[in-house]
């Protein structure tokens, strides 16, 4: 095997093992075992464990380059406010179809993992960031009522975040029902509060 071609088969099993056993049950003899290297071969790719848990991120970062692309365009683009929403809920949506990397990020936030901050770091800032630069612009715009923005962008995107780790962890039923994403974001629009 190339050495390309090995350093990838590391970062697979890495991803797999980790998010399979955690990060504790996981031992660089495992991880050697699993490509069918030895564990020097390993420390050749990968020196130290922050290099593996950084080239992870990395492997994460460029796999989901298309989404954060879309996401900055989605931001930027003029639309109405339920379209922005739906846009954005549909894309929070696709991010979480990698069920490996969602186990990993649950484990490493769990266990108080190095990996937790460096993708708090590395993906979670920036796209929370967009997300709120783009809601306090609509409501500069007046579309809109007056809120925090950060806590906005928090509010809707764990709404659909949760609605996708039930997804997830509950796949026999669909708990939100026909037309889950598209009401949720009416809710999250115009609230559950009838005013006369």
């Amino acid at each position: 095997m190339a050495a390309p071609e090995r350093r990838e088969a590391i970062l697979d099993a890495a991803i797999q093992l980790f998010s399979d056993r955690g990060f504790r049950g996981t031992t660089t003899r495992d991880l050697a075992a699993a490509v069918g290297v030895t564990e020097p071969v390993l420390y050749q790719h990968f020196p130290a464990k922050s290099d593996l848990y950084s080239a992870i991120m990395e492997r994460k970062i460029e796999q989901t380059g298309g989404l954060h692309q879309r996401l900055r365009q989605l931001c930027e683009a003029d639309m109405s406010d339920y379209d922005f929403f739906l846009g954005l809920a549909n894309l929070i949506v696709e991010w979480h179809q990698d069920p490996t990397f969602i186990r990993l990020m649950l484990r490493s936030g769990l266990d108080g993992h190095e990996l937790s901050r460096i993708f708090f770091e590395r993906m979670s800032c920036d796209y929370m960031d967009t997300i709120a630069a783009s809601i306090e612009r609509r409501i500069a715009a007046g579309t809109l009522r007056q809120v925090e923005p950060n806590v906005a962008a928090y509010a809707f995107t764990s709404m659909i975040g949760h609605y996708c780790l039930d997804k997830l962890l509950f796949p026999y039923k669909d708990l939100a029902g026909d037309g889950g994403v598209e009401t949720m974001v009416d809710i999250f629009l115009g609230g559950l509060k009838k005013y006369a």
